[in-house]
């Protein structure tokens, strides 16, 4: 015997709204059709659900106390319903629910923080979550269901990678900066290129640019170091100078780090394929992307996401807006 869950959940309006004519308003059937649904019911179960000798004289209908037992089960079917009919909704346009958001340091203080903190406000049903994550365990992470939103870098003139089911794109132009010491006298940028430098490991973006910048004889790499406060302390320290991006060199200000060139040096201009991407303004430093005629670059700052028949997600899409609108402010105000 297999019965229809529609016939159940009549069953279960006819007792929750006490008659035929109140279910059938409740349910959008006429009263003929959640009669003959009671009776089919009936027919299928070899029960009798309907308590017959309350009807007429006004009263309300009842169900016997197997219809009682019948349309307890009907409570069920109903509330698993009701969530389906709630998820269909989120996954069509409603903006609700959980989004974990994965991001390096820079990108945390400049980006996430600020556009989570403004969709407390303008989106409360919009849950985020922040998990520090960097390449390439936060692209793992997103591929695999863990990170639904991931704020990454890449070098300004390397390829974008492909992740199948994954879509990465530029969020924001970040142009490097040459800082030395400020214990060091005047050099040449001849001088300041033959070293000695603070740099990421081989691999890292960072270093990526630095090899562009130096050419073929490679850098002479005394001091090596990945996150950007100790590659300022460093540098501060006289051990060398550095490449850093404009938004970690604004956030994180040192009293004995300068920008190697001269002050008013023309900025570096985006790619063809990046022309839409937001370039940052940066208080507190002097020169640009291009130093003595010599091109820093620039690292690009990107958002990936899953891509799906269901996703990004409404909740997602909303956090991925957030980041675009934060990127654009100048200097992240």
């Amino acid at each position: 015997m297999t019965l229809d869950p529609r016939r159940l959940l009549v069953l279960r309006a006819v007792h929750r709204h006490g008659g035929v004519l109140a279910a059938a308003e409740r349910l959008g059937l006429t009263p003929s059709a959640v009669s003959q649904h009671l009776a089919r019911l009936e027919a299928e179960t070899g029960l009798a659900l309907v308590d017959r000798s309350r009807l007429g004289g006004g009263r309300s209908l009842a169900l016997t106390a197997v219809g009682q037992a019948v349309s307890a089960h009907a409570d069920d079917l109903a509330a698993a319903l009701e969530a389906a009919e709630q998820t269909v909704s989120t996954l069509r346009g409603a903006a609700a629910g959980p989004v974990v958001v994965g991001a390096f340091p820079t990108a945390l203080r400049r980006l996430v923080a600020p556009a989570v903190a403004g969709l407390l406000t303008s989106h409360p049903a919009v849950r985020p979550r922040v998990v520090e994550a960097s390449d390439p365990a936060a692209t793992h992470d997103l591929a695999a269901g863990r990170l639904d939103v991931a704020v990454l870098e890449r070098d300004g003139d390397a390829p974008v990678g492909s992740t199948p089911g994954v879509v990465v794109r530029p969020l924001l132009r970040d142009p490097y900066r040459v800082v030395v010491p400020t214990s060091w006298p005047a050099r040449t940028t001849a001088e300041v290129l033959s070293g000695p430098w603070v740099a990421g490991p081989p691999g890292s973006t960072a270093r990526a640019a630095l090899d562009r910048l130096v050419g073929g004889r490679g850098p002479a790499v005394a001091h090596v170091c990945l996150e950007y406060p100790a590659v300022l302390a460093l540098v501060g320290a006289g051990l060398g100078a550095a490449l850093v991006p404009d938004l970690a060199l604004d956030q994180l200000r040192h009293p004995d780090v300068r920008t190697h060139g001269a002050p008013g040096a023309p900025p570096v201009q985006g790619s063809a394929h990046d022309d839409a991407i937001a370039t940052p303004g940066t208080a507190g430093t002097t020169g640009a992307g291009l130093t003595d005629g010599l091109d820093a670059g620039a690292r690009v700052l990107t958002v990936a996401h899953r891509e799906g028949r269901h996703e990004p997600t409404a909740a997602a899409e909303v956090v991925l807006a957030a980041l675009r609108r934060q990127a654009a402010r100048p200097g992240g105000a």
